[in-house]
C-alpha cells in the first residue's frame, strides 16, 4: 500500500496512509503534511517488523462498553461488585464516552485532580486503581499500545493509623453494649475476626473443648439483600484459639441468646443474624454511655486484639498472618512495627536513664583513671 494524495475543496492537500492488517483487511488515517503521513507509515511498519504492532482502530471501542464487559467477565465476590460499580461512576462521569485509544496521560492527570478535590484520598486512588485496571487489560488485549494512568503516586492509598484504646475500655465497651452485642465485642478484641466473620459466625462455629473460633465464612448486607458466603481468601478461613477467660461468658450467651442446633447465628435477630444498623445503633449508644472515643470503629477492635496478639514473645509473621486470616504480610508487618517501635522506645528510656546517672559527678567514670 501507498501514500494517496487528495486534493479537498478548500484547496488544501490531505495524504491519506493506507496500509493492510495482517488478515488482509485495509486501514488508513489521513494526514494534512506529508511528514505527519511518512512518520506514522514508517511507525506502523516498524511496530509491525518489531511484532509491536496495535490495530490503531481497535481501541475505538468506548471506556463505558469496555467497563461493563470488564465486569462481566471477572469473578467479583457481589460485594466487590458493587463496590466497583460504586467507583465506575466517577470514571464514567468523565470517560464514558471516550475511546480507550483517545485517554490521554493529560486527560487521566487532570482527571485524578478534579476528583481528589471531591472525595477522599482512600476513594481517589481506589477510582484510579480501577480505571488503570480497565486499560491494564485493554493493554493485554492489544487494543492499545500503553496505559496512560501514569500520574505518580495516585495509586498509593495512605490511610491514619487507627487508635489503639486500652484494654480497659474495651472491657467497658462489653459490659455496656446491649445484648447479644457484648460476645461480639469480646471475640472482636480478643480474637481480633472482623465484623463480617463475626456476624457469620454460628453455634457450630464455637468448639469449647479446643477454644477454637472456625472462622469459614462472613455474612454481608448487600443492596440485593443479605449474603452468607466464604471469606474471599483461603486464608481467611482459619481457626482462632480464644483465651480461656472468654469461655464462660460466651457459654453464657448461647444459653440466653442463641437458638438450639448447629445453625442457628450466634448473634440473632429478628429475621436471622443480626442487621448492621441494629449493632451500630447499640455501638454508638455504648461509646456514649462509656465515654470511650466517640470515633472508635469496630474493626478498632480487632487492631487491639492483633497488637496484642503481636507483643507475645516469640509471635512470627506467619503466626500473626493465620491468626489474622491475611494472605498477604503488610497488614501483619503494622503490628509488628508497632512492637518494634515499643521496643526501641524502652531501649530510649534505658538510654535516659543511663545518661542522667552519667550526668551525676557520683557515677561518671573517671577518666583518668581509665587513661592509666
Amino acid at each position: 500500500m501507498a501514500i494517496r494524495t487528495r486534493r479537498l475543496r478548500n484547496g488544501k492537500t490531505a495524504y491519506d496512509v493506507e496500509l493492510r492488517r495482517p488478515d488482509g483487511t485495509k486501514y488508513s488515517k489521513t494526514f494534512h503534511a506529508k511528514r505527519d503521513a511518512l512518520a506514522w507509515e514508517a511507525e506502523q511498519r516498524a511496530d509491525r517488523a518489531r511484532d509491536r504492532w496495535i490495530d490503531p482502530t481497535a481501541g475505538r471501542v468506548p471506556l463505558r462498553t469496555y467497563a461493563d464487559e470488564w465486569m462481566r467477565t471477572r469473578r467479583l465476590a457481589p460485594r466487590t461488585q458493587e463496590v466497583y460499580a460504586s467507583q465506575l461512576k466517577h470514571i464514567v462521569a468523565t470517560f464514558g464516552d471516550t475511546p480507550l485509544n483517545a485517554i490521554t496521560r493529560r486527560a487521566v492527570r487532570l482527571w485524578h485532580a478534579d476528583l481528589s478535590a471531591r472525595v477522599s484520598p482512600s476513594q481517589a486512588a481506589k477510582c484510579y486503581r480501577l480505571l488503570m485496571a480497565f486499560l491494564n487489560t485493554a493493554a493485554e488485549d492489544d487494543l492499545i499500545a500503553k496505559n496512560r494512568c501514569r500520574v505518580r503516586g495516585a495509586a498509593l492509598e495512605t490511610s491514619d493509623e487507627r487508635p489503639l484504646i486500652p484494654v480497659s475500655d474495651a472491657l467497658a465497651l462489653v459490659q455496656a453494649i446491649d445484648p447479644p452485642y457484648g460476645a461480639l465485642l469480646l471475640l472482636a478484641s480478643t480474637c481480633g475476626l472482623r465484623l463480617g466473620e463475626l456476624l457469620g459466625l454460628t453455634r457450630a462455629d464455637l468448639d469449647f473443648l479446643h477454644r477454637r473460633v472456625i472462622v469459614n465464612k462472613q455474612r454481608q448486607e448487600l443492596s440485593s439483600g443479605i449474603q452468607v458466603r466464604r471469606p474471599k481468601s483461603t486464608a481467611g478461613v482459619r481457626d482462632v484459639t480464644m483465651p480461656e477467660s472468654v469461655v464462660p461468658l460466651l457459654e453464657a450467651h448461647l444459653e440466653h441468646h442463641v437458638a438450639a442446633g448447629p445453625g442457628a447465628p450466634l448473634f440473632p435477630g429478628r429475621k436471622g443474624g443480626v442487621r448492621r444498623a441494629s449493632f451500630y445503633k447499640a455501638w454508638h449508644k455504648a461509646l456514649r454511655e462509656t465515654g470511650v472515643r466517640p470515633d472508635l470503629k469496630p474493626h478498632d477492635l480487632r487492631h487491639l486484639a492483633n497488637t496484642m496478639a503481636a507483643k507475645v514473645p516469640g509471635t512470627t509473621l506467619k503466626d500473626l498472618m493465620a491468626r489474622l486470616g491475611q494472605s498477604s504480610p503488610q497488614a501483619a508487618l503494622r503490628y509488628l512495627h508497632r512492637t518494634a517501635q515499643a521496643d526501641r522506645a524502652m531501649a530510649q528510656g534505658i538510654f535516659d536513664e543511663l545518661r542522667q546517672a552519667m550526668a551525676s559527678g557520683d557515677d561518671a567514670p573517671d577518666e583518668e583513671a581509665d587513661a592509666g
